[in-house]
């Protein structure tokens, strides 16, 4: 004797009617009395159900018939409802509740996951820069030289310092007359990189391969006009404050202090892979430039200087000096473009030339 249970049936129509329900794995069976007390047979093939709610007073099962349209049966049986779920559990609507429902917690716990990880992934590559950046414009020159200070005499140890060509070059760049709003000192120091960087608060740090490479004042002098703009534009500045925010960031996120402050130690040694956007390269290509022309010396350097450093960028080693300040096509269309807007000046300072010439006697 088959088991049967009741529930309410919901024709395509909205009718309802009372119902005797007899379960099998491949068919329900609902009988039911229609208006005119005729005793009816409706099958539903189990793999056309579409959909079960299970509810703590009355549970719902969908099926779609034969022709598309909808049908109901309603359910207070609590035993129906268990055999629903013995019988069917095969079928995607009755599988394991608990598993579906844990299913749609992990679904939404890994959706807020990456809701959380793109507001921190945006807060490290977006908002500590900018925050960063901010408190570069919140420094003191004064507290600026202070700091650039600590760093070089933290840094400049591990090389060799060229004294007597860190002479000529510091009296070499005084001719120059630049003016950056800070007391710019070089260190010329001995490697086979070709390198030259700034620092905050106004040391250059010139590598002696680099030296090597110039054929003209005018190259040298595009040189120290470029990273004498970094300092005065405070680019090195800004740029240490955007890297630290970030790297302070990451360490205060994963509870390591100590991080915190090995970060700003170790970016004084880092200043010699510096990376400027292409932005502050052209704006100290462009303030280089203004100098050179304010202080009567041919503006013509500064695109020898770069047409001679990515020369240099094709030979077996990649230069220091290129990757940290890369140079583009178009930066040099605008080194061109820049020089037409300014008077033709030819350089007349013979000290300038005799101090040149001197770096490598």
């Amino acid at each position: 004797m088959s088991i049967t249970y009741s529930a309410t049936y919901h024709d395509a129509a909205g009718r309802f009617y009372p119902a005797t329900i007899f379960l099998s794995a491949v068919t329900i069976t609902i009988r039911y009395q229609d208006e005119n007390n005729q005793v009816k047979d409706v099958n539903w093939l189990t793999k056309d159900i579409t959909g079960f709610q299970q509810q703590s007073i009355q549970s719902e099962i969908q099926y779609k018939n034969n022709l598309g349209e909808t049908e109901r049966l309603s359910i207070r049986d609590e035993q129906l409802v268990q055999a629903l779920k013995k019988t069917l559990s095969h079928h995607r609507a009755f599988g394991n509740t608990g598993s579906r429902v844990a299913g749609n917690v992990w679904t939404k716990l890994l959706a807020i996951a990456m809701v959380l990880l793109a507001i921190l992934l945006g807060i490290y590559l977006w908002f500590m820069p900018w925050l960063g950046e901010r408190i570069a414009q919140g420094f003191s020159k004064e507290t600026e030289i202070s700091m650039g200070e600590q760093m070089y005499e933290s840094m400049i140890p591990q090389y060799k310092i060229d004294s007597g060509k860190t002479v000529i070059l510091n009296e070499f760049y005084k001719e120059l007359h630049y003016d950056v709003g800070y007391p710019i000192t070089i260190t010329v120091v001995e490697s086979n990189e070709m390198n030259a960087f700034a620092m905050p608060g106004g040391h250059i740090v010139v590598y002696s391969t680099i030296l090597e490479t110039m054929k003209t004042p005018e190259e040298l002098a595009a040189l120290l006009g470029h990273e004498a703009s970094h300092v005065g534009l405070r680019h090195s500045l800004r740029n240490i404050f955007r890297d630290l925010s970030r790297k302070m960031f990451l360490a205060l996120l994963f509870g390591n202090d100590s991080g915190i402050t090995a970060v700003v130690v170790n970016n004084a040694d880092a200043l010699k892979q510096l990376q400027y956007s292409r932005s502050l390269e052209t704006e100290a290509d462009n303030n280089g430039l203004q100098l050179m022309a304010k202080n009567n010396i041919n503006v013509q350097g500064m695109t020898r200087l770069i047409q001679m450093l990515q020369k240099e960028s094709g030979g077996a080693e990649t230069s220091s000096f290129l990757s940290t300040h890369p140079v583009f096509k178009d930066r040099i269309q605008n080194i061109e473009a820049q020089i037409k807007k300014l008077p033709v000046v030819t350089t007349g300072n013979d000290r300038l030339k005799k101090l040149f010439h001197a770096i490598y006697e």
